[in-house]
Formats: structure tokens, C-alpha cells, sequence
């Protein structure tokens, strides 16, 4: 059952073969009045001069164009009496083309793309020769009422002419002397033509008659002509042109020999009411100007595109070459490049994952898609018969590689990873998972047999079968690989969405400039010809760049890579090309490329195809200055008050705008950069400072990346002010002003120096007498501190030792008494030992204290023992604090060092310990020293009576603001040593909750 709907399948598809056409290999467009194209409709001659302009002759002036505007001349533009054209005669190689208006009244001179006018004595250029008048013949059809048997002479490019009438033929040279004369009969002057300069007359038959001293007779072949035709002749752009059955032929002359080229096939062309014709081979275009409709322009294009139905878009993805000159698509159709020939009665949908990849292998199998199913059918059974291979995921890409072995890759969904299958070159086993959870693999390609690259959503993998290992190239992670593609020289391209193509090349990624309008970071696929070309399609037309400027940009980043960009006026149907796919284009061993599109498969063959590369100009002889159009060469001289110049930049191009490579940049000014010129053809500059700059235009002639320069200098005149000469007289003005008051200037330091001398021997006079009473004073100083140090002595001597032994004797009798066990003796004898020792403490403390302000000392050499220090005042105060039921806790640590004057810390500690002691009864006194990131720390905590928010303001400022109130004379004495140490002191306290101190000292 199967079968037989395949069967009737495969017939409907033969049925519609004969529907299945390619697009006209030409576009057709008319410009007329009625668009405001042209000035008026009636086109009666049409030139290509010298410099690549076209030029149309109208019953309303002479028109330019140059492939995208129209510039008229008539009496409205210029200073022309009469706008009434026809011929254009003269010379393109000589730059000197003419015609006259109406009743020969004025002449228009065209050299140098400008036009010239001449109203005075204009010659005439009909000849009166032995009393016979003969017309000046200037091409076929002619506008002239002459009879078919009216004399008429040629002018040919060596200013030869031929004398014709209906009877004889005669050359003369350019002085009118005759070359040669013989007799020749005909029926009508309008079957004469030249070309190159030969003169030829055409039969109705075919036959034609190349004429010089002698005439050899030959013929066109018949089946073109068939006896009916009609001659059209161009004589100033030397072509003829032949028309019969809906047929435009161009003449060709070689050996004398005409060989007709078939241009175009115009079944309307009668219709046309053409008067002139004009073909241009380089950027084949051709041109007919009709007497009544305008300016036709037929684009003949070098690419084809085949599709099934011609009124409905054909989205097309992965074809496959089905032989040497065909393509075969995932719905079974095969096409050539002009129709579809024949079908396979594949099973397909519409489905877009089911069309986006196709393989062959190497036994002629052809590998597709079909509901989610791989199907592989059997050449050697025509096609008919398949083998399916069941996934449970969709399949997105198809590789066959060298060893004939079928790579399939499946695509991610919500439940399940990519994975990467492979069956294996035999096809008799099922497929082999080779890798899970990889991201989704758009492209397959191999460079060596064992290595695979797989061109992921997620930047490029390498896959070694061989080791069945997976390596990810580095630095494309970003990259959302489209296609890969190895050229003839193994080098691996690589075509991604948004971020351009890349070459890989020795593990490294190499990136490229992108095009002006950045097309090509789209790129979807690369095919390189034998020509050494890239061809890249993207969703804005096809791209043309050469390979060995990809490469040499590598070596070097300033090398410039030119792109050529085809697009829909080159005869595609869409600028929209079609990637994501594999294969995404084709190489048919016919040397055609074909690539898929959004409105059918592209064809065409890299060696017809000629990219239509800017040659001539631009041309630079104009510029408005402040509105006002002036001429120029190759200099422009502008006013200083100038406000606005507009460079002209003038050229002739008939291809796609986006392939000019126009740059201008001024050299003179700051931060100038290479600017392109758009369609306005123009740059403009405003209120530029005085002097010189360069104004340089550069163009890109073609794939050669190499610039062609034009230079135009421009002149700011400046003021006088702003002149050379001002300059250098006001920096005379200003030196010579400068000089002057240098010279008052010494003069007053000459008159003041004589009153400061005065000045110095009266002050030095002072001040040897001050430096007396200093000396004096030192002296008195050094007595002063001299008696303080004897002072320190006496007491040390007489008041500390005698205490000292005060001390030792009470500590005696209170042993001796403590054995009579007379409590009240006793404790009287302990207050007065406590006392005396007391006593003794300040007095150590006062001499202490006296000789750090006399040493000012913050470090001593040696270190010592934190712990030991803080113990031994805790020892003098012991018996105190048990007086009133206080205990004292020594909580530092025995390896606490310091370097810190041992005198000042060991006041400090004293005094601390002593405040506390005396503020608190039936409670505990805490004490901790303790070093911590370079800094000593002090902290003694106590549960006495506390102080008031008041009181510890008043310590806090007191280094700030040194006064001596009736409070704790201990905080001011270590206040006075912090300022020493450079320490900082910080208190807190609650009234009757305790106080905690603690003493901060930088300890380096």
C-alpha cells in the first residue's frame, strides 16, 4: 500500500516539473518625466563618456547619470536658449563629445564630465562636396528627413570620412583628399554602418558587405534574423545592434566578420518605440531610450534562481550535490541551474528541523530526515527502498566522514542533553552513543581522519576518535558556530550568528573587520573558488572577499580586506540567504556554487561572475564656499571669516552603493579621522583656524586592499593680526617692553639693596646683642637644671634613705610586736608601716617623675617583663587593698615583653593601681597589659565608686586643654607622661557600678 501512494506521489511530482521554472536573467526598469527622473520622455540618444557618465540627449536638455541620480541640463539650469536634443557626436577617447539644440542655435560641448556652451559662430557640420550637399550621418534610426537615397557622409575616429550616396563610396582623409572611390549601388543609405572604423552594408537576408578598396561579401545566419529585422546604431559608442524575433543582438566585429551576441529576449520591444541603444559589458547594463516612455535600463544578471512556483516564496535550507551539475533537496526535487529536472519520491514535510541537513555516502546513499526517523535510501535500488533508524530525539545534523562512517547529532529539549551518535561505515549495526551532554552540535566537518570539529551553540569542539576524547578550543565560548568550512589548504573557517566568520589556525582563533554596514556578522556559510575567492552568504546578500587579504590582515591588522557585496539588484530575488544547515552551500564539479535562500537555491558559476569594481574617480572640481559654487583644481583658498565649504566628490558607479569604499580625512587639525563619503558625495568643513591643511580622498579600486589616493589643499587666509608678520612684530614689541622693565627693575634692586645693607648692619648689630643675653640665659638654664639634679640627689640621699630605713626598722618592731599579740598595737603599727612605705613609693615616684622630664626618653634598649612590673605594684598595694576587703588580679600574661621607658610605664602602672585602691572597698581591681598589633595596651578594671560623665570629660580634654583642678592628681600625672609616649587614654564608668581604664601606647 506504501508503495503505490509513492508511487502516485512520484507521478504528481513529474507533473509539476514543467511548472518549476528559474527567475529572467535580467531586471527591467523604466525612468521617466511622469517619477521626476528625467526632465522629459523622449530620449533620443544615449553615450557612456570617458570618464564612465552616461549621457542622454531629451527634447528638454542634456541629462548625466551616474548610476544613481539624473542631472539635467535645459534653459531652466543653465544659461541654454533651447533644450531641444538629438545626436551626440564626437569622440569618448578624445573626452569631446558635442550636440546642438534645435535649429543648430547652440552647441554643448561634454569634456571633463562638465558641460560647455557655445552660441557664437557654432560650426556646421553638413559638407557641400563637388556641389552635392551630403547630411552628417550620426547613427541608426536617425531623427533626420532624408530620403534613402540622400548623400550622407561618416566620420570615423581617425578623422577619415566616408562620401555615400546610392551609386558610389568614397574615403578621404581629414583634409578631404581622397583615399579611394569606387562605384557601389544600394537601395538605401540606411543599410550602411561602421564599425571599428569598417564600413558595412546589411541585406534583409542576412547577407552583408564588408567595404573597403575591395568588397567581400558574407552572411549573418538566418535562423537569427529570418529575413525581418531592424538595425540600431550607436556610432559614437561604436556598437550596432540588431533586432528580430523579440531578439536584441549586438554586432561583433572580428576579421571582418560580424558575429551577433544575443543580449536579451523583449517580446514587447516593438511596443518601446526605442530610438537609441546602448550596452555596457562592465557592469552588463543595457540602455534604451525610447521616443516616448523614457530611459529603460536592463541589468542582466550572472546568477540564477531555481524554484518550484514562481509567484510564491520558497524557503529553502540543506541540498545535497546530486551530481555533477545538480542539486537534490530534502523533498526529493533535483535542479540545474535553470529548472527542476527530474524528482525522488522522498518521504518529507514541512517541518523545519526535518530540512536543515542531508548527507551522501560514499556508495551514492542519501541520508535525510523524516518524522524524527534517520532514512537512508539505497541508491542501487534507485532510491525506492530505505533503512530507518528509530531516535528518541529530534536529529539536527547529518555527517558523512572519510572513513564513510554516519554521524548523527541530536538536539537538546526540556528532558533530555545533546548527544552525538555515530553508524559505523559497514551500515549493518545500530548507531553507537558517542557523546552525552554536550551543547547542541549545528555543524560537523573533519580536517584529519581520526579528528572531528563539531561547531556547538556554545564555541567549538575538537573530537578524537582515535581516543575518544572531547577537547574544547579556548576563546570560543562566546562563539555560536553556524557552519565550518576547510579550504584547499586545510585551514579551518568558521561562520557564526552575530559575531562574524574566524579562521582557527595553529589552536588559535583569529578574527576579521566586518563589513561597513556589519552584514557579515550574520555570516551563515563559506565556499571557496578555484580562484582563490571566499563567498559568504548572510541575511543582506552574498559576499565576495579574497582569501589571501584575510591572511595577509593576520600578519598584519592594517591591512584593509575589501568585500563586494551582491544583493537583490544583482538578480537574486531575496538579499535573505539561508544558513544553520548542513551542507549549507554546494560546489558542483561544473564549477557552479549554489547556495539555499529564502525564495528558492541561488546558482552561479564564480568565473562569469564579474564584480563591477569602482575604477574611475572620484573626481574633486567643485565646492560650495558659503552657498556659492565655485570651480576648483587641486587647491582651495578660503577667507578667514568663511562659515561653511562643501567639497563636491564626483564619480560615476552602477553597481550596489554598499561595495564604494570612499574615505576623506583633513590633515591639519586634531583628533581627524578617516571619514566616509555617503551618497550626498560631499564633505564639509566650518570656520577653520588660518593656515594649510590637506584634504585627503581615498578610494578602494578592488580586492587588492590597496587605497588610491586624491589630494585637494586648503587655504585659511588669516587677518593681519593673525599674520606671520604681526606675530613676529608684537613678540618685538614684547621683548623690547620686557627688557625695559628688566633695566627698572635693576635699577630699583640697586636703590634697595643700598637701604637693606643699612637695614642688615642695624638688625645684625640687634642681634649680636640678643645672642649675648641667649648666651646668658643658656648659662642661667643650665644652672637652674644643674640645681634641680642636685636637688634630686639631696632627696635621694637625705629623704629617701632615711625613709628607706624608717621603713625597714617599723617593719621590724611590727614582727616583734605581732609575738606579744596586742591587736591594737598591732594594727596601729601596720597603718604607720603601710604609711611609711607609702611614704617612700611617692617619694621613688617624685624623683622618677622629675628625671623623665629630664631625659624625655620614650624607649630603652633592653626589654622587660610586663607581668613582673604590674606584680610588684600590686605588691605595694596589697596589704592596702586587704585593709579594705579589695582583691587585686593580675591577669598579664608572663610573655609580655616591652621596650617602653620602664620609669614612665612603672609610674603609670602605679598610679592606676593606686586610684583604684583608693576608690574602691569590698570589691575586686582587675589588671592587664597586653601587646597587640604594635600596641601596648593597659586596662584596669574595678568595682569602686566611679566617676561622673562630667569628671571623665575633664581627663579626656585634659591633654587638650592642661589645667589643674582639685581632683585625682594620679590621672594628671599620666595624662602629662601619655604625651610623652604619644599614648591615648580611654575611661568608662558608672557611678557606684566601678570605672575601666585603659592606656594605649604605640609600641614601635
Amino acid at each position: 500500500m506504501k508503495r503505490k501512494y509513492q508511487y502516485y506521489f512520484y507521478i504528481l511530482m513529474l507533473l509539476h516539473i514543467n511548472k518549476v521554472t528559474s527567475q529572467e536573467d535580467y531586471s527591467m526598469r523604466w525612468y521617466t518625466s511622469d517619477n521626476n527622473e528625467l526632465p522629459q520622455s523622449s530620449v533620443k540618444s544615449i553615450v557612456r563618456d570617458k570618464y564612465n557618465f552616461i549621457w542622454l540627449t531629451t527634447e528638454n536638455g542634456v541629462v548625466r547619470y551616474d548610476g544613481n541620480t539624473f542631472l539635467a541640463y535645459n534653459s531652466s539650469t543653465t544659461k541654454l536658449n533651447g533644450s531641444r536634443f538629438a545626436d551626440v557626436s564626437g569622440s569618448i577617447k578624445k573626452d569631446s563629445l558635442y550636440c546642438y539644440n534645435e535649429g543648430r542655435k547652440e552647441l554643448v560641448l561634454i569634456n571633463d564630465r562638465k558641460l560647455q556652451i557655445f552660441k557664437k559662430n557654432t560650426p556646421f557640420h553638413d559638407i557641400v562636396k563637388n556641389g552635392k550637399f551630403y547630411f552628417l550621418h550620426s547613427g541608426l534610426p536617425t531623427i533626420k528627413t532624408i530620403n534613402t537615397d540622400s548623400p550622407f557622409y561618416i566620420n570615423l575616429s581617425n578623422d577619415q570620412k566616408y562620401f555615400i550616396d546610392n551609386k558610389e563610396i568614397q574615403l578621404c582623409d581629414s583634409k578631404m583628399k581622397s583615399i579611394y572611390k569606387r562605384s557601389y549601388k544600394n537601395k538605401s543609405v540606411f543599410n550602411f554602418f561602421t564599425l571599428n572604423d569598417t564600413l558595412y552594408y546589411l541585406y534583409k537576408n542576412g547577407k552583408y558587405d564588408c567595404i573597403s578598396e575591395k568588397i567581400r561579401s558574407k552572411k549573418i545566419d538566418l535562423t537569427l534574423l529570418n529575413g525581418k529585422h531592424e538595425l540600431y546604431w550607436n556610432m559614437t559608442a561604436n556598437q550596432v545592434f540588431l533586432y528580430s524575433k523579440d531578439k536584441i543582438y549586438l554586432l561583433r566585429s572580428k576579421n571582418n566578420h560580424l558575429i551577433p551576441i544575443l543580449i536579451a529576449k523583449l517580446k514587447d520591444f516593438k511596443n518601446y518605440n526605442i530610438a537609441s541603444i546602448l550596452y555596457d559589458s562592465e557592469s552588463k547594463k543595457l540602455y534604451m531610450g525610447s521616443n516616448t516612455n523614457g530611459l529603460c535600463i536592463i541589468t542582466f544578471s550572472s546568477f540564477s534562481t531555481v524554484k518550484k512556483k514562481s509567484s510564491k516564496a520558497e524557503v529553502n535550507y540543506s541540498n545535497l550535490a546530486f551530481n555533477s551539475n545538480s542539486i537534490i533537496t530534502p523533498n526529493g526535487l533535483i535542479l540545474t541551474s535553470k529548472e527542476v529536472i527530474d524528482s525522488i519520491p522522498f518521504k518529507s514535510s514541512n517541518y523545519f528541523i526535518e530540512k536543515i541537513s542531508m548527507t551522501k555516502d560514499s556508495n551514492g546513499g542519501i541520508w535525510k530526515v523524516y518524522d524524527g526517523n534517520l532514512h537512508h535510501y539505497l541508491k542501487k535500488t534507485g532510491y525506492k527502498k530505505c533503512i530507518k533508524y528509530g531516535f528518541n530525539q529530534e536529529i539536527k545534523t547529518l555527517f558523512n566522514d572519510l572513513s564513510n562512517n554516519i554521524w548523527i547529532s541530536l538536539q537538546e529539549d526540556t528532558k533530555r542533553k545533546a548527544k552525538l551518535f555515530v553508524i559505523k561505515n559497514k551500515f549493518d549495526k545500530k548507531p553507537n552513543l558517542i557523546l552525552n551532554s554536550i551543547p547542541n552540535i549545528n555543524y560537523i566537518a573533519q580536517k584529519e581522519n581520526s579528528i572531528l570539529l563539531l561547531g556547538t551553540q556554545k564555541g567549538l569542539f575538537k573530537y578524537s576518535s582515535a581516543t575518544n576524547k572531547l577537547y574544547f578550543v579556548k576563546k570560543t565560548k562566546s562563539l555560536n558556530i553556524r557552519s565550518i568550512y576547510i579550504d584547499r589548504d586545510k585551514k579551518v573557517w568558521i561562520t557564526t550568528y552575530e559575531k562574524g566568520f574566524f579562521l582557527y589556525l595553529n589552536n588559535v582563533i583569529y578574527s576579521f573587520p566586518k563589513d561597513k554596514n556589519k552584514y557579515l556578522n550574520s555570516s551563515h556559510c563559506i565556499i571557496e573558488d578555484k580562484k582563490g575567492f571566499f563567498w559568504i552568504t548572510t541575511n543582506k546578500g552574498l559576499f565576495q572577499v579574497y582569501k589571501k587579504s584575510l591572511l595577509l590582515h593576520i600578519k598584519d591588522k592594517t591591512t584593509k580586506i575589501y568585500y563586494y557585496n551582491y544583493s537583490k539588484s544583482d538578480g537574486f530575488l531575496t538579499n535573505e540567504f539561508n544558513g544553520g544547515c548542513q551542507p549549507c552551500g554546494n560546489y558542483l564539479e561544473n564549477n557552479q556554487i549554489t547556495f539555499p535562500s529564502m525564495n528558492g537555491n541561488v546558482f552561479f558559476d564564480p568565473n562569469n561572475i564579474k564584480p563591477l569594481i569602482f575604477s574611475k574617480g572620484p573626481f574633486i572640481d567643485k565646492a560650495i564656499i558659503d552657498q556659492k559654487v565655485t570651480d576648483i583644481k587641486d587647491t582651495i583658498v578660503l577667507n578667514n571669516n568663511f562659515q561653511r565649504v562643501k567639497i563636491l566628490i564626483d564619480y560615476a558607479y552602477y553597481g550596489n552603493l554598499n561595495n564604494l569604499d570612499i574615505q576623506a580625512k583633513l590633515f591639519g587639525i586634531n583628533n581627524s579621522n578617516w571619514e566616509e563619503i555617503g551618497s550626498n558625495k560631499s564633505i564639509s568643513f566650518t570656520t577653520l583656524p588660518p593656515g594649510t591643511y590637506t584634504l585627503m580622498i581615498r578610494s578602494m579600486p578592488g580586492f587588492n586592499s590597496t587605497y588610491k589616493y586624491k589630494k585637494v589643499t586648503l587655504i585659511v587666509l588669516a587677518e593681519f593680526y593673525q599674520t606671520f608678520t604681526f606675530k613676529l612684530f608684537l613678540v618685538i614689541i614684547i621683548i623690547t617692553l620686557i627688557l625695559y622693565l628688566w633695566q627698572m627693575r635693576l635699577l630699583y634692586l640697586k636703590i634697595r639693596n643700598k637701604k637693606l645693607k643699612k637695614i642688615i648692619i642695624h638688625k645684625t648689630q640687634k642681634l649680636a646683642k640678643t645672642i649675648v643675653k641667649l648666651k646668658i640665659t643658656k648659662k642661667n638654664l643650665k644652672q637652674e637644671i644643674l640645681q634641680e639634679k642636685r636637688l634630686i640627689q639631696i632627696i635621694s640621699h637625705d629623704i629617701k634613705s632615711p625613709l628607706r630605713y624608717l621603713t625597714l626598722t617599723i617593719s621590724h618592731i611590727q614582727d616583734k610586736i605581732e609575738k606579744l599579740n596586742n591587736e591594737i598595737l598591732i594594727e596601729q603599727i601596720k597603718s604607720v608601716h603601710i604609711s611609711t612605705l607609702q611614704l617612700y613609693e611617692y617619694v621613688e615616684n617624685l624623683i622618677k617623675y622629675s628625671i623623665i622630664f629630664i631625659e624625655a626618653k620614650k624607649f630603652q634598649e633592653e626589654n622587660y617583663s610586663l607581668q613582673q612590673l604590674v606584680e610588684t605594684k600590686i605588691q605595694l598595694f596589697k596589704k592596702i587593698a586587704i585593709s579594705t576587703n579589695t582583691i587585686i588580679i593580675n591577669n598579664t600574661s608572663p610573655n609580655e615583653k616591652s621596650k617602653i621607658n620602664n620609669k614612665i610605664l612603672s609610674i603609670i602602672i602605679h598610679n592606676l593601681i593606686d586610684n583604684a585602691v583608693k576608690n574602691t572597698k569590698y570589691g575586686q581591681i582587675e589588671f592587664k597589659a597586653i601587646n597587640k598589633k604594635n600596641k601596648l595596651f593597659l586596662t584596669i578594671k574595678d568595682t569602686g565608686i566611679g566617676m561622673d560623665e562630667e569628671l571623665i570629660n575633664y581627663y579626656l580634654n585634659l591633654s587638650k586643654k592642661p589645667s589643674l583642678q582639685n581632683h585625682h592628681l594620679g590621672l594628671h600625672m599620666i595624662i602629662e607622661l601619655l604625651n610623652i609616649l604619644k599614648g591615648d587614654i580611654k575611661i568608662t564608668s558608672e557611678i557606684n557600678e566601678g570605672t575601666t581604664i585603659e592606656i594605649i601606647i604605640e609600641n614601635n
